[in-house]
């Protein structure tokens, strides 16, 4: 108590020193504590997203794996072994299904997707007054394309289950007339978007023709049970004509068995060895909810037996990264701000010390001849450095919590801008031009898109993430709450252990 009571007897009449590394101190701890909000927003945001989310998992071939199988020692890649490779990568839906028994898997479901021409009077829907003509020239070609296989005019995607047709399920297309086929069925029958039945005159009841893009004469008859409107397709249609395939107005959507049967058919009437038919590709989506069943998934599906060529990734984690980059972005530079500040704080207080102590030699000297012991001298003044701490601290936190969400937000709206810009300079520099494009949407059905891809395989190659480059992404842009008991208590031990690393100079110049 004794030295309690000095201690602070000798802050009041030093008035101006107190006040000085008061000030230093308060200006430490609210900067250290608005560094610590921000890592803690990040994280806080990152844990409670996730949660929120209902995380899917993909199987797909290791792109990298296979070029690094299909190099020689000197480098080069063989083109012929990495065609190979990726030729045979195709996971069968027996497979697909087998991974799906893993017990991190709440459920499993699947889509084929494939590509397919006009037919008859049917015209893909397009903006563009010239596709139109090319649409119909290539339409009445029986001949193959060089590669011997050629892309249509529409996508169908033949869906496993109603939970398979995500952008139902999140909102995005709607039933505007007519209903949904059933699940399961093998019936002729597909659903069309509002945009194409407008186009072509088309209602439900009415019949469609579809053609294998690489034999016109090789046609299927749909008929349309439904209508629906993709809110996606207004947004599209700013981007200026995407190429027709690609248009969510030329989505045309069937059941699995339907399309399997379709792909089937067209199969028997070639070889084996011809690429002349309907050729479609396979996704697998397996539901596992949370990040940690994501993990125990990777492991479950290699004591399953998945090769090492294959690798298992999450399209909802990596839009989630895409959207949280800014944040995590100012996350890391709030980490070496509060560095750098720590640092600094410390030389400025031990500089101040030393010239402090020094200042105090005589205080020193008389108390030390009155008999007070060196020991209590040192206690009495780290305890006058502690007690303006703490004072300081409780300022600067207040400040410092009162100021971190609107800090935070508006460093975290510059880094939205920094990267909006960056992304905008990098498509103009490639001649592009963004045309108010819609940003890319991080969902939970973000996996969906990955069936529209070419080719036979189970699902999209890692990799594929890097088209999404130089694309406006939905980042978070605002926090609400970032200070807890964990943030308090870092502040607090920051700003004590730097009291105590300056006090310690007055320590050791009082014991020597």
């Amino acid at each position: 108590m004794f030295i309690l009571k000095n201690a602070m007897r000798n802050i009041v009449r030093a008035k101006g020193r107190s006040i000085l590394i008061g000030i230093i101190i308060t200006i430490i701890a609210l900067s250290v504590c608005i560094g610590l909000c921000i890592r803690q927003s990040a994280a806080s945001s990152k844990e409670s997203a996730l949660s929120d989310m209902t995380i899917t998992a993909q199987i797909s071939m290791d792109r990298d794996k296979a070029m690094s199988k299909s190099s020689s020692s000197s480098g080069s890649i063989s083109k012929s072994k990495l065609k190979s490779a990726m030729k045979n990568s195709s996971l069968s839906l027996t497979q697909l299904k087998k991974y799906a028994k893993a017990s991190a898997v709440k459920s499993f479901y699947y889509t084929l997707s494939a590509s397919v021409d006009a037919s008859g009077s049917l015209e893909a829907y397009s903006t563009s007054s010239s596709s139109n003509s090319s649409s119909t020239s290539s339409s009445n070609s029986d001949s193959k394309a060089p590669s011997g296989m050629t892309t249509g005019d529409f996508t169908i995607t033949g869906y496993s289950s109603d939970e398979a047709m995500t952008d139902f399920v999140d909102g995005t297309c709607k039933i505007k007339s007519g209903k949904m086929f059933d699940e399961g069925t093998s019936a002729m029958v597909c659903v069309i978007s509002s945009d194409l039945a407008k186009y072509n005159d088309l209602s439900v009841g009415d019949y469609i023709k579809v053609a294998n893009p690489n034999k016109s004469s090789e046609t299927y008859k749909l008929k349309i049970v439904g209508i629906y409107k993709n809110s996606q397709s207004s947004t599209q249609a700013n981007m200026g004509d995407p190429g027709q395939q690609t248009d969510p107005a030329n989505e045309i959507y069937t059941s699995y068995n339907t399309l399997k049967k379709i792909t089937d058919t067209s199969a028997s009437k070639y070889s084996s060895s011809s690429t002349t038919a309907i050729s479609g590709n396979l996704n697998g989506t397996y539901v596992v909810g949370t990040v940690a069943n994501y993990k125990k998934f990777k492991t479950q599906v290699s004591d399953l037996g998945l090769s090492s060529k294959y690798t298992v990734s999450s399209t909802d984690i990596e839009s989630y990264e895409r959207s949280a980059e800014p944040l995590e972005n100012l996350s890391k530079f709030a980490g070496y701000f509060l560095i750098v500040i720590l640092l600094v704080g410390a030389i400025i207080l031990v500089v101040m010390n030393i010239f402090s102590t020094r200042e105090r030699k005589y205080e020193i000297g008389v108390l030390s001849a009155i008999g007070m012991k060196k020991s209590k001298i040192a206690k009495l003044f780290m305890s006058e450095i502690m007690i303006i701490a703490l004072v300081a601290v409780v300022i600067g936190g207040t400040i410092g919590t009162v100021a971190s969400v609107p800090v935070t937000n508006a460093l975290l709206s510059s880094q939205i801008t920094q990267s909006q810009t960056k992304s905008n300079d990098m498509q103009q520099s490639f001649g592009r031009d963004n045309n108010g494009a819609g940003p890319s949407q991080p969902s939970d059905n973000s996996s969906s898109s990955s069936s529209n891809s070419s080719g036979s395989s189970s699902s999209s190659a890692s990799g594929n993430s890097d088209s999404n480059k130089g694309a406006v992404s939905n980042y978070i842009s605002s926090v609400s709450n970032s200070v807890n008991i964990i943030v308090l208590l870092e502040l607090l031990g920051s700003c004590i252990l730097l009291a105590i690393i300056a006090g310690m100079v007055s320590v050791i110049s009082i014991m020597r």
